[in-house]
């Protein structure tokens, strides 16, 4: 695990500061892990005060939706309503009142009742918008394909902590998935928060190419700093087994410059690791830039529809109020009897 952990604190280097702190101090409190699936998909980090601490795509529908919406720091259910809406005006949602639409909710958070409070509270707020606007749509839990249930039960853990799991393995170098199921979810969630920092800005159409250049540059780098330390280590042992009064000169100069050689090769990966990000960064805003296009010409591939469908929303909100909720309660009902 030491690679994993040195690769961990690298990625550190990358974020501010005061992000690092700040995620370091949510982990403590209990942020939660939340997943919408609507296609668009979305993840979100969320404080213990309902607060969207965090925000990220995780596809490319995502990627249309979330560009220049800026979620972080929004109230839970606002930024639900914000994310419903949205999809709307872009046409992933129908705006016909008769249509069916189902949005997928996973959460998981260290305590196992708080996590089942936090997904109805999702789900609450969910069906609140869908009744909101006079919309046929419904919250659920996520499913999960029926190996990949049959893998969690083998591995003694839930669906969703064997999604987080799996998430912090893809996303960390040197994290075995056996290793990160024996992790809580705070320490998991903290590696997707930290990992997905260090590549906030990297769309996730090049995420993929992202991760095998940076694996690449820790493959190459990280075992000559492992090699290094060894001998510094091996180099500080001999010097402490000295007899007193020992002359330490020779072994000390050699010290110095294993020292040196190891500052150098860590600010050369560093370099390196900037280097990567940078460009990367630059080809995301290219990208972003084609997701913004996308999401004006969506938009106005649906004004029309959407513009009858706010002109109509309260008249419909008002005849439709029984009929969504009756829908959705069928939701509840399929639960209790499963």
């Amino acid at each position: 695990m030491k690679k994993f952990k040195f690769v961990l604190s690298f990625i550190a280097i990358f974020a501010l500061v005061g992000i690092i702190v700040g995620c370091t101090t949510s982990a403590q409190a209990e942020d939660s892990y939340v997943t919408l699936d609507i296609n668009p998909s979305v993840e979100l980090i969320v404080s213990p005060r309902d607060k969207v601490i965090y925000a990220n795509p995780l596809n490319e529908d995502a990627e249309i939706l979330l560009v220049d919406l800026d979620l972080i720091g929004m109230d839970l259910e606002d930024a639900i309503d914000l994310i419903i809406e949205t999809s709307i005006e872009l046409g992933y949602i129908s705006a016909d009142e008769d249509t069916e639409t189902y949005v997928s909710v996973s959460a998981i958070n260290q305590d196992a009742e708080l996590q089942e409070r936090i997904k109805n509270r999702v789900k609450e707020h969910v069906n609140n918008a869908f009744q909101n606007k006079g919309l046929m749509g419904r919250a659920q839990d996520k499913g999960y394909q029926p190996e990949f249930i049959e893998e969690a039960e083998g591995y003694g853990v839930t669906p969703g902590f064997l999604f987080l799991a799996k998430e912090a393995v893809e996303l960390s170098d040197g994290l075995l998935l056996e290793d990160a199921l024996l992790m809580t979810r705070d320490e998991l969630i903290e590696i997707v928060k930290a990992a997905r920092e260090a590549m906030k800005d990297v769309a996730f159409e090049l995420r993929d190419q992202f991760h095998a250049d940076r694996d690449a540059l820790i493959a190459e780098y990280v075992p000559q700093i492992e090699a290094l330390e060894v001998q510094i280590a091996e180099v500080v042992a001999q010097i402490e087994a000295l007899e007193e009064g020992a002359d330490a000169t020779e072994l000390e100069a050699t010290l110095a410059d294993l020292n040196a050689q190891l500052e150098a090769l860590r600010t050369e990966f560093h370099d390196e690791m900037a280097a990567v990000r940078d460009a990367f960064h630059t080809q995301s805003e290219a990208l972003r830039e084609s997701f913004r296009q996308a999401k004006i010409q969506k938009r106005q591939q649906h004004q029309n529809e959407v513009n009858r469908f706010r002109q109509d929303m309260e008249e419909r909100r008002e005849q439709m109020r029984d009929r969504i909720r009756d829908y959705q309660n069928e939701e509840d009902e399929t639960e209790e009897t499963e």
